[in-house]
């Protein structure tokens, strides 16, 4: 059976019409059962909205008022942010999701503050426990990922697979990145992600996931096949998929087996590329490294390394959390270590 992806052009007028007709040429009512509780999966990988690195509020607003005319049983949500970054509820609020989620009628939740499970994922010849939100490996029927399609530092490709490492509460997730090449499809089976709505308004060029430079593309990527939604979207970018290592087993989608609405390539207008600045070499040398990450991340001298690192570059994120801790001290819970004293 073809796996079917939806590519489309759209403005802020038309979204709307757009995603309804992108839903019903890809089938979703074979992925979304009537009435179905369902999880909305942004990407909040910054604190507040960034062009090409954060799901647009506007475009998930558009992807949940289509979703409510198939189930008003939805939540949105995320985690909180890596390597003890910031509360979830401080993205939240910097992307106005309370007042979109109040308007909606829909469940805003913090990943990171929901109970959680064991369970096993297969890594290689062995079986790796990881703490889920019991939430989505029991409650849900369906999970909608809304990432933006991304040039990374990393993983040279960051979209409809990728997002879901985010749904890992652990705020040190980034102990697990060795396990991530091996991992994050049967994560992705797991938590049921049967739906990818790609939100296109801006890629990002260069060195995701926080920084690179946002290209204006205004296209919307469809599917129920999320390893056909990354497929395409690298078509899209002219990224070379055979290097991007998650979006290969034994069982994938290849691209003999898409059906598009149109050719992907038709969109291709600019030439995506991976260029690294120094710190992301670090970064890289580390990722399968266990011990290179608890050197780097988790140990006294990581702090120290850090602190030379930034005294050196700077480090705009933490800039940024600071400024809005005071902006949205409201939204913090009054015992977050996060809220300002």
């Amino acid at each position: 059976m073809k796996a079917k992806v939806f590519i489309s052009p759209f403005d802020k007028a038309n979204l709307g019409a757009i995603l309804y007709q992108a839903l019903a040429w890809v089938e979703w009512e074979k992925a979304i059962p009537r009435d179905a509780p369902v999880f909305i999966k942004p990407n909040l990988t910054y604190p507040k909205y960034k062009p090409g690195v954060t799901t647009s509020p506007e475009f998930l607003e558009e992807v949940i008022v289509a979703v409510k005319s198939r189930t008003a049983n939805v939540y949105v949500g995320e985690s909180d942010g890596g390597y003890r970054g910031w509360p979830a509820e401080l993205a939240f609020a910097a992307h106005n999701l309370p007042e979109i989620c109040r308007r909606q009628g829909v469940k805003l939740i913090n990943l990171s503050k929901m109970p959680t499970e064991t369970v096993k994922l297969a890594a290689g010849n062995r079986e790796v426990p990881l703490e889920l939100p019991a939430l989505l490996t029991r409650e849900i029927q369906a999970l909608i990922t809304v990432p933006v399609p991304k040039v990374h530092a990393i993983t040279r490709f960051s979209g409809a697979i990728k997002n879901q490492w985010g749904c890992i509460p652990n705020n040190m997730r980034l102990r697990y990145h060795p396990l991530f090449n091996d991992c994050i499809l049967g994560l992705n089976r797991l938590i049921k992600t049967r739906l990818a709505i790609m939100d296109g308004t801006y890629m990002l060029d260069e060195c995701g996931p926080m920084v690179g430079k946002p290209v204006r593309m205004n296209l919307a990527v469809v599917s129920r096949d999320i390893r056909a939604a990354d497929l395409t979207c690298c078509d899209i970018m002219r990224l070379d998929a055979n290097k991007v290592w998650h979006l290969h087993s034994e069982d994938a989608t290849t691209r003999d087996s898409l059906e598009t609405n149109c050719v992907a390539e038709t969109f291709a207008r600019h030439t995506f590329k991976l260029h690294r600045p120094l710190r992301s070499w670090v970064v890289v040398f580390a990722f399968n490294r266990p011990w290179a990450i608890r050197l780097i991340w988790d140990s006294k001298i990581g702090d120290l390394l850090h602190r030379i690192m930034y005294a050196i570059t700077g480090n705009p994120t933490r800039d940024d959390i600071q400024a809005m801790k005071s902006k949205y001290q409201a939204h913090l819970d009054p015992e977050s270590p996060h809220r300002l004293k």
